[in-house]
C-alpha cells in the first residue's frame, strides 16, 4: 500500500478507537489504516459524505469504515476490478431476492489506487444463527449461473501463493506452502463434482448475515462466482470439524438448507470431500500468512497455523476466536 502520508493527520480526523489503534499498533498496520483512509476522504468529497470521525470497523478483506456522520459503511479496496464486481454481485443477488445489505451508489470511487464503495449500514452481527445462514446460501444456490455472464469461474488456486515469497515465513514454511498447494491443485483437477455448477459466494466459513431491524441480510465481502455449491457447504462445515471452540450447529444449518430442497447429508461420505476441504483450510492459511506483515499476532498466528498444516500440533487445533 502506499506510504507517503502522516499517521498523526490520520489520527486528528479519525473516530476516538481508530486514533487509539494509530498510535499503539505497528508502523506497517498504521501505514495501511492511513493509505486507505486518504483513498476514504478523497471519495467522500466526490459523494458528498462525510469522513470525519470514521471508524476502522475491519481490515479483511478489505478495510471497511464506519461513517457515523453519514450513517453508511465505505469499504476500500486495493482492486478495482474485484469493487466493481462486488457492486454487480450485490444487484444480482436483489434482483434474485436474496436479502443483501445493498450498495448507497452503483459506482466505484477510484482515489489513490483504491476502490471505495459505499453501503448501507449492515446492523447488528447474529451470533449462532447457521440457519440463515444456510438459508442463505440456499437461495445463492438456486440461482443459475448463465443469468450473470461477467461471474468468473471459482478457481481458488488462482493467485492462493501471492505475496507468498516476501512473507514473514521462514524458507521452510515457504516450501511446504508450495509444496501443498501443488498437490493439492493435482487432486482439485480430478474432483468429480456431485452438482451442476451455480453461483456460489467461494467463501471459507459459514456466510455472516446482520440485522439492521429489517430482517437478516447477507453481507457480501467477496465476489460470487461460477462453481460447485460443495465449496460452499464445505466451508460452512469445517471449522467444527478442525478448530477449538464453539462447534457450529451443524444440524441446524443442515437442516435449514434442505427445507430449500437442495439436501446434502451425504457431504462427508463424498470421496473429494477431504481434498475441497483441505484447500478451503489452505487459503484460510495463506490469508493470515499474507497479512503477516501487520504485526507479531498475525506473525505468530501464521507461524502456528502453517506448523498445524505441517502436522506439528494435533488438533483440534487453536486458531483463536472464529
Amino acid at each position: 500500500m502506499p506510504t507517503d502520508f502522516v499517521p498523526e493527520d490520520c489520527a486528528v480526523s479519525v473516530g476516538p478507537r481508530t486514533s487509539t489503534l494509530t498510535q499503539i499498533t505497528s508502523t506497517a498496520r498504521r501505514r495501511d489504516v492511513a493509505a486507505t483512509y486518504a483513498a476514504l476522504t478523497q471519495a467522500c468529497v466526490i459523494t458528498g459524505d462525510d469522513a470525519r470521525r470514521a471508524e476502522l470497523v475491519g481490515e479483511h478483506p478489505q478495510h471497511a469504515w464506519w461513517l457515523p456522520a453519514s450513517n453508511a459503511l465505505a469499504l476500500v479496496h486495493s482492486d478495482l476490478e474485484d469493487a466493481s464486481v462486488l457492486l454487480r454481485a450485490a444487484r444480482l443477488l436483489e434482483r434474485h431476492r436474496v436479502a443483501v445489505v445493498p450498495p448507497y451508489y452503483d459506482e466505484v470511487r477510484a482515489c489513490s489506487g483504491f476502490g471505495v464503495t459505499f453501503w448501507y449500514p449492515p446492523g447488528r452481527r447474529r451470533f449462532g444463527d447457521e440457519p440463515v445462514s444456510a438459508w442463505v446460501s440456499a437461495a445463492v444456490h438456486r440461482i443459475h449461473p448463465d443469468s450473470a455472464s461477467w461471474l468468473a469461474d471459482h478457481d481458488p488456486f488462482d493467485g492462493l501463493l501471492d505475496g507468498l515469497d516476501d512473507a514473514l515465513l521462514d524458507e521452510a514454511g515457504r516450501w511446504f506452502l508450495r509444496e501443498r498447494a501443488a498437490e493439492l491443485r493435482e487432486q482439485w483437477e480430478r474432483i468429480e463434482w456431485p452438482s451442476p455448477p451455480t453461483v456460489v459466494l467461494g467463501v471459507r466459513r459459514m456466510v455472516e448475515c446482520r440485522d439492521a431491524g429489517a430482517g437478516p441480510r447477507l453481507v457480501l465481502r467477496r465476489p460470487l462466482w461460477r462453481g460447485h455449491r460443495e465449496w460452499d457447504l464445505t466451508a460452512a462445515r469445517w471449522r467444527s470439524e478442525l478448530l477449538r471452540g464453539r462447534p457450529a450447529d451443524l444440524a441446524a444449518f443442515t437442516a435449514a438448507y434442505a427445507s430449500h430442497g437442495r439436501p446434502f447429508d451425504g457431504l462427508g461420505a463424498w470421496p473429494d470431500y477431504q481434498v475441497v476441504r483441505d484447500v478451503v483450510v489452505l487459503a484460510e492459511v495463506m490469508d493470515t500468512v499474507r497479512r503477516a506483515h501487520v504485526d507479531v499476532h498475525l506473525r505468530q498466528q501464521a507461524a502456528h497455523q502453517v506448523a498445524c498444516l505441517r502436522g506439528a500440533h494435533q488438533g483440534p487445533w487453536n486458531w483463536g476466536r472464529r
